[in-house]
This record gives structure tokens, C-alpha cells and sequence, in this order.
């Protein structure tokens, strides 16, 4: 482990801001008055789990996060250069220039110096480059105690990564990291999580617990990680800006600003993550849109998708659907993947014959919307687009997708490759279609030779402005295989998981675990966009099995699909997992907080569904108490033996409402 630069130790504590009281007089006070009896354990919900709560300081060392009964995290600034991380090379200073914000500037040598602003428990840093640097990333690192933490949220870069909460253990080697932090498409997707958590993590189990998630993602791609120092209660935490590929080149006198972090040390982790939320730049917050439901041609039919398909499903699904949804709700038909010609060539195939504009019109006329699936920045090797246009894709960026080979990446910042794309998007918005399913988003983020120099989150936002500007406003894009924190400022939904079933295996409970702990890890960017959980599908499944995934939906509260073909589901399977309840909750764009989100016994690192579709066991951990907006509270046992949760006995693979 990297030690503290020399000029500080653990030891030597400097002082909390500007005459601020220390953490131990504090700690004292509210001892004698009784209050410290609340520094125990919390369940993290309600107002009595927050007495303890500090606050967040720019220091001497950087930044000093405490709170007020039961420890304090210290961070030191860092930036990574093209020949390695730079510490600070003296104590952070004040000039006495006047500001609202607590702030410092730390020397880093002959670098310059990155000043550190906070503001409230947002800090943000910037490098004033002294001389010419390439710069790779901008950090905050340091080592604090969490008495009695146990385990720690490690979240995927995209929606389909593996996401949950794992045991605190010791830092990987720098070539673990290194890997992890290179990793891109189905391998990061597999992730195990030991090394990195993108984007946000929170962490305890004890007797305090610390949230940290970016605000932004506009240039850098942001990461945390939560490892033991020592054998005690230690640990070494780092929030960082880049480091993943970013390449940066500074001239002496440039600034140059990392992602802001909201930081909190304290008792109640759900408030943080509350409060770390709101700040969150959000398109559906600002604009609020009402989440949609209806059928998706997807997750049976696959790519044999037709004409005749989409015309049977639709007032199939309308039967099942109307009944349940609020007089005058809206119900679409999205065809999904299989009806263009190939990816990158963006036209329908003879399996629509009367074409994309008839066909809506026809469901328009019969009392539906339409929506349809796309994957915007790919292009695949042998289409026509990539054969006309090679200039218009990232050198050296590709992605292997498992069935239709080697995809290429659209070079948005080309300008004819962006002309092509806004047309590709407006001509389906004139052919009908006020829904986009935007799919495999994430290869917008690779690095890779452009037209124009660009790093790589710069370029996925470019991306996603065009999309944006040539749909128009009111049409609903929804994010899939996308980064969530950079995808809210232009999106009107995120699909929070990976997939609920895949071609190979068809249907199997494996995928609802796997769906459940991505809602679990990611509630806080389901407050600030309706997230997706996929659809309820009835075929195959046990009835509790069904049932479970319709909670699970339900968790999510973004939308309600259906995607079996429903000219095939057995008429007693028709409404599996669905209700007017459900329905509610899964419409209401406000997601169930876990009320568990530690557990008893932290897994090491995370599973997947192939793992347990190999075992056929469910290997995923996930919380077992979820609570709904209208206080209702879900019980729910993924596993594979019965438990007793709240008096209520639950049968495997289950879930019940209290």
C-alpha cells in the first residue's frame, strides 16, 4: 500500500477548516448528552440513524470527510501523469483569497498545484499546470476508519455489469487494477468487481458507513475503491477521475478540472445516497415523462421479429395490460432487433414488407405508439455502411458481438458520419416511432483514433446530443448497454440490469437474481431517471418464479413490458406476475430503497447468471426487504431454500409483501 506523503500522518490530524471543532470534543459533548447512544449500528432509514453526521473539509492534507461520534477519512490529491501518479509535495495551503467554498491549493511539484474545492460535501478538484503535462487522471486518496464495515458497493461501467455489494478485502495488485480499468464490452460485463466500482460506491456493515458518487462524467470516466489497510477497521479509499484511458495534454497555465465527488461519512447511507442523487443532472428529473408500458418483441421472437408478429402481440398485450394501468394510459409496441438490414444499415429487411411508416400507422390507428430498437453507434464489418464509409469509424475500436461478429464504432465526431446519424434518427421519428430503444451505447466510449481529437466520455456525450437533437424532444429515448451517470442529462429511461433472458437459454430464474442486485446497486440513478428491469415474461418459469420477476419489475419503477409472444403463452399463464399494484409501482418512476443493503454475510466477489445457469443454484447476493414509495414493503428470497423474513415464510426463489 502507498503511504501518506511525508509531510502527514495519521497522527497528525490537521484541524477541521477554518476553527472548526474537532472531532473528539464533539464526540465528548454528545456522549455526556446521551447522544452518542445513537452511534451504533443503523438501519439507515429515519431520522434518528443521523445524529452523528460531521461534514466534509479541504485541509491541510486535502480533504478531511469525519463524522462526529465515529471517525474521519482523510484524501489526499493525486494526478496521474504519462509517467505515473504525483503526490502532493507539501502541506495544502490557503492564500486568503475570499470564497464561499472551503478550499486549499496543494503543491505538486514542478506539475503545478491542484486546488481542492468544497462546497458542502461536493468536492471538486483542478490542476493549474505549470509546465506542459499529459495528464491520465486526477484523484483523491487516503486511508480512514469505518468501524465494523464489512462490505462494499462495487457497480459496472454499463447497464448489463455486474453490480452489488462484496466483501472489504485486500487492494488487488496494480496489474488487477490496471486490467479492470481496461476491461471493455462482455469482459467488463463479467466483471467479479474485487478491484473498482464505476461511478459511485457506499460502504459499512458497522457502526458507520461512507458514500461517494461522481456528479458528472463530462470528460472522465469516474471510479472508486474500498479496500482494507491492515487488519483493523482501516481502509483505503480512492475516488478518482480517469485513469481508464484518458489522455489529456496540458499547456503551463492550463486548468484543468476533475469530475466533482459528493463525499459523506456518516450513519445513514440511504440519506447519502438521497442527497448524492438530487444533485445528479437529469433530462427525466427536469422533464419528467410518464414511464412507458406495453409489448417488446425481444425476449422470444428474437431476430425473426415480423410484420404479422407485431400486429397479433399488440392487442394481446393490450388485453393483459389495459385492465391494470390508470384510464388513458399509454401502451406501446416496440419492435426490437431483426428488422433492419444490418447493423449500420438502418432500413427495414423483407420481413416488413409494407414498411416501418405503415406499420406504425396501423397501430397508431388501432389506439397504440411504437417504438423500435436500435444500436446507434455500431456498424457492422460487412454492412453496406461500413463498406462505403470506412473513414467514418473509430480506428482501432471494435466490439465482437456473439452472434453477428466483429461491430465497428461511428466516429461521431466525423462530420458526415454525424450527418448520417441524425438522419438515421430523424427518418424514424417521421416514420412514426416516439420510442427509441438505443442499444449497446457503451461502444461510444471506447478509445480509439477520431476524426476529431476527443476523449472518449466527450465523444459518448457528442453522441448522445445528436441522438437527442434529431429525435426531438418528445421523443422517449431509452439508454441500454449505456453508462447511467453520463447517459441522464440527455435520457428519458435507463435499463438498470442486464439482460432477462438470452437467445442460448432462453428463460430462467438465473436472470432475476442478477436483475434484483442491479436494482439494489443502482436505486439513487433510479430516482434521477425511470430505470427499466425488463419484462415480466410467464413462459417456462415456476409460478412463484413469475412472480418474483413481476416485483422485481415492480423494484425497478420505469416501466412495464411484456415480451413473450403471447400468440404462443398458455392461456393459464396469461398474467403471471402482474397486478394493479404492480403495475403502479412499476409506472411510478420512483424505485424501492433495500432496506438491507449490507449483508450478514458478504459475498468475496460478484456471480452472474451463467454461473448459476451451470450450477443451477442461485449463487447472487441479494437484499431481502425493499421498501416502496407508498410505504409498502417487498419481501424477497432469490435464493434456493425457504426463509422467515418479518413473520412472513417464504418459499424459495419467491416474494411477498408485507
Amino acid at each position: 500500500m502507498r503511504a501518506a506523503p511525508p509531510w502527514f500522518t495519521k497522527a497528525r490530524a490537521p484541524a477541521r477548516g477554518r476553527g472548526a471543532p474537532v472531532a473528539g470534543a464533539l464526540a465528548a459533548a454528545l456522549a455526556a448528552l446521551g447522544g452518542a447512544a445513537h452511534c451504533g449500528p443503523q438501519d439507515g432509514r429515519g431520522p434518528e440513524s443521523s445524529p452523528c453526521s460531521g461534514g466534509l473539509s479541504a485541509t491541510a492534507a486535502g480533504v478531511e470527510a469525519w463524522d462526529r461520534c465515529l471517525g474521519e477519512l482523510v484524501l489526499h490529491p493525486r494526478v496521474r501523469l504519462a509517467e505515473g501518479w504525483r503526490e502532493p509535495s507539501g502541506e495544502c495551503v490557503d492564500d486568503g483569497v475570499p470564497g464561499g467554498a472551503s478550499w486549499r491549493d496543494c503543491p505538486m511539484g514542478d506539475v503545478g498545484f491542484v486546488r481542492v474545492s468544497v462546497d458542502q460535501s461536493v468536492v471538486t478538484l483542478a490542476l493549474h499546470a505549470a509546465r506542459a503535462a499529459t495528464v491520465e487522471g486526477i484523484a483523491l486518496e487516503g486511508v480512514g476508519e469505518l468501524r465494523g464495515a464489512t462490505s462494499w458497493l462495487s457497480n459496472g461501467l454499463q447497464s448489463w455489469s455486474q453490480s452489488g455489494v462484496i466483501a472489504i478485502d485486500a487492494p488487488p495488485s496494480e496489474a488487477e487494477l490496471a486490467e479492470a480499468l481496461g476491461a471493455r464490452g462482455d469482459g467488463e460485463v463479467m466483471r467479479e468487481g474485487r478491484e473498482l466500482s464505476w461511478g459511485h460506491t457506499f460502504a459499512g456493515g458497522g457502526e458507520v458507513s461512507l458514500f461517494a458518487g461522481a456528479i458528472s462524467e463530462r470528460r472522465f470516466r469516474t471510479w472508486a475503491s474500498v479496500h482494507r489497510e491492515g487488519l483493523g477497521d482501516d481502509v483505503r479509499v480512492r475516488l478518482v477521475s480517469g485513469a481508464s484511458g484518458e489522455r489529456i495534454e496540458l499547456q503551463a497555465g492550463d486548468v484543468l478540472e476533475a469530475e466533482p465527488w459528493y463525499v459523506e461519512l456518516g450513519g445513514d447511507v440511504e440519506a447519502a445516497a438521497r442527497s448524492w442523487s438530487d444533485r445528479l443532472s437529469s433530462r427525466a428529473r427536469d422533464a419528467p415523462r410518464p414511464a412507458p408500458a406495453g409489448w417488446n418483441s425481444w425476449y422470444e421472437l428474437w431476430d425473426t421479429v415480423d410484420e404479422p408478429a407485431v400486429r397479433a402481440n399488440a392487442p394481446l398485450a393490450r388485453d393483459l395490460l389495459a385492465p391494470l394501468l390508470p384510464p388513458g394510459a399509454e401502451l406501446r409496441v416496440v419492435i426490437d432487433d431483426g428488422w433492419q438490414l444490418a447493423w449500420g444499415d438502418w432500413e427495414p429487411n423483407a420481413k416488413f414488407p409494407s414498411g416501418l411508416a405503415s406499420l406504425t400507422a396501423e397501430l397508431g390507428a388501432g389506439g397504440f405508439r411504437s417504438g423500435i430498437w436500435l444500436a446507434p453507434l455500431l456498424v457492422a464489418e460487412g454492412s453496406d455502411t461500413a463498406t462505403r464509409h470506412p473513414e467514418w469509424l473509430v480506428g482501432g475500436a471494435s466490439y465482437k458481438h456473439g452472434k453477428h461478429g466483429v461491430m465497428r464504432v461511428l466516429d461521431v465526431t466525423h462530420p458526415e458520419a454525424a450527418q448520417h446519424l441524425t438522419q438515421v434518427i430523424s427518418r424514424l421519428v417521421a416514420w412514426g416511432f416516439d420510442l427509441l430503444k438505443i442499444d449497446f451505447l457503451f461502444a461510444g466510449s471506447f478509445e480509439g483514433q477520431r476524426y476529431s481529437a476527443m476523449q472518449p466520455m466527450e465523444a459518448y456525450h457528442r453522441a448522445l446530443e445528436l441522438i437527442r437533437a434529431a429525435a426531438g424532444e418528445e421523443t422517449l429515448l431509452v439508454a441500454v448497454g449505456a453508462p447511467g451517470l453520463a447517459s441522464l442529462p440527455h435520457v428519458d429511461g435507463w435499463r438498470v440490469g442486464g439482460d432477462i433472458a438470452l437467445e442460448a437459454s432462453d428463460v430462467a430464474w438465473a436472470y432475476v437474481p442478477s436483475q434484483a442486485r442491479s436494482v439494489a446497486a443502482r436505486w439513487p440513478l433510479c430516482r434521477a431517471v425511470p430505470c427499466d428491469a425488463d419484462p415480466v415474461l410467464a413462459r417456462r418459469l415456476e409460478p412463484s418464479e413469475v412472480d418474483a420477476l413481476g416485483y422485481v419489475v415492480a423494484l425497478a419503477g420505469g416501466a412495464l413490458f411484456l415480451s413473450d409472444d403471447l400468440r404462443d403463452l398458455p392461456a393459464e399463464r396469461r398474467g403471471w406476475g402482474l397486478d394493479a399494484r404492480r403495475a403502479a409501482w412499476a409506472l411510478s418512476s420512483e424505485p424501492a430503497v433495500p432496506l438491507d443493503p449490507f449483508p450478514a454475510s458478504p459475498p468475496p466477489h460478484l456471480t452472474n447468471a451463467v454461473v448459476d445457469l451451470l450450477t443451477r443454484q442461485t449463487s447472487h447476493v441479494v437484499p431481502r426487504e425493499w421498501a416502496l414509495s407508498d410505504g409498502s414493503i417487498v419481501l424477497l428470497n432469490v435464493g434456493d431454500e425457504p426463509v422467515t423474513l418479518r413473520d412472513v415464510e417464504l418459499p424459495p426463489r419467491s416474494a411477498a409483501v408485507k
